[in-house]
């Protein structure tokens, strides 16, 4: 079933998820509140209009989810049981990103095929650190054997082979 999670920051004594149908009858609706959940296929999604009205406002809403197929979910009142070896942390802070940023090499991050929300936070699978691109260097308008290393929040320098 195709899903978008959020904080639900109203729960304070546990960090909790709540789980929004993006089809079927409950479209739109929030079909659970849980402590984990596992999805694939993910997007990370933020809405401009309502991070700009939080950066105004000075007051949290609901502007930033991660929408996939829900794979499975954690009850509120148990444990989430997942494993994260391999998987990169990410964070989300309107304040300081317009977009949900990975903390190992502060890299915006866009989509992922696999993510772990539990009460660590949220980790995905995601590619090495640094983009290679323009690996075609003399289309991009660089010298022959050079490709353009870039971060996709800091500043591109060229790279030799």
């Amino acid at each position: 079933m195709k899903v978008r999670l959020y904080r639900n920051l109203k729960i304070r004594d546990k960090r909790a998820w709540s789980i929004m149908a993006q089809e079927g009858p409950k479209k739109g609706k929030v079909i659970d509140i849980v402590s984990g959940a596992v999805i694939n296929n993910a997007r990370f999604l933020v809405s401009e209009a309502g991070r700009q009205r939080v950066i105004r406002e000075k007051s949290k809403n609901v502007h930033a989810f991660v929408e996939g197929t829900l794979v499975s979910s954690t009850p509120l009142d148990s444990a989430p049981r997942t494993r994260r070896a391999g998987l990169s942390p990410i964070t989300y802070d309107p304040y300081r990103f317009s977009q949900f940023q990975r903390l190992d090499c502060n890299e915006t991050i866009k989509t992922s095929p696999h993510v772990i929300i539990d009460d660590k936070g949220v980790a995905a699978e995601a590619g090495p650190c640094g983009v290679l691109q323009g690996l075609r260097g003399r289309r991009r308008g660089l010298k022959r054997g050079v490709a353009r290393a870039c971060s996709l929040t800091w500043d591109c320098g060229e790279v030799g082979r």
